[in-house]
């Protein structure tokens, strides 16, 4: 569950066009992928914010690992770039074809 002190506001863009309240949520989807979404309160539209799997969530344990050493902000880099890359897939494929495990 994420949790913020001070509300963040977008604007429906998909949908309606008037401001929101971003308020987070999480779904669970088969073979262990979460996505996290908020929807517009007043249309409805549903935002796919991120998606994850089991690689991603241990790439980004690593990455957390990493930074309280101090060490290695290059391998940091590396690492993100492929969080960023199967994020990117993982959303792709939700989005596309309702499933985000199409590897």
């Amino acid at each position: 569950m994420i949790t913020m002190t001070k509300p963040l506001y977008g604007i429906c863009d998909k949908g309606c066009g008037k401001i929101l309240i971003i308020d987070f949520q999480e779904q669970k989807h088969p073979n262990n992928i979460q996505e996290t979404y908020f929807e517009c309160e007043h249309c409805y539209y549903h935002y796919t914010s991120f998606v994850t799997d089991t690689k991603v969530r241990k790439w980004q344990h690593k990455v957390q690992t990493i930074r309280k050493t101090g060490t290695s902000s290059d391998k940091i880099l590396t690492i993100q770039k492929d969080i960023n890359s199967r994020m990117a897939m993982l959303k792709d494929n939700l989005i596309k074809y309702g499933r985000a495990d199409l590897l």
